[in-house]
């Protein structure tokens, strides 16, 4: 059985100078997702992976009160992988490094 403190320590946190860049991109996108009041079904967890790989940094706009939001995004960086950049009311940015492509 591994140590799942161990494995975290292993992803490259973001330092607060990127996630300030990062936040300054993604204010000006729009929202890849909205999670409305049925929260984070298989479907939604299935697109939150998938525009993750496919684009990096994502807003997810939530229909839900704060405690839940903020229940939501732990839930979204622990179980997707990625990291938390911030948010600002109901909208949320992701971002995950993208996995190189090889060249061919």
């Amino acid at each position: 059985m591994f140590d799942v403190p161990s494995i975290m320590e292993e992803i490259t946190r973001l330092t607060s100078a990127e996630k300030k860049e990062l936040r300054g991109i993604g204010q000006r996108l729009k929202p890849h997702l909205h999670i409305g009041k049925q929260g984070l079904s298989l479907t939604v967890s299935n697109e939150i992976e998938t525009a993750l790989a496919k684009n990096g940094l994502i807003k997810i706009r939530f229909e839900a009160d704060r405690p839940k939001i903020k229940e939501y995004c732990e839930d979204i960086a622990k179980t997707r992988s990625c990291e938390h950049i911030g948010g600002v009311g109901k909208t949320s940015i992701f971002f995950r490094e993208m996995a190189e492509e090889g060249k061919a």
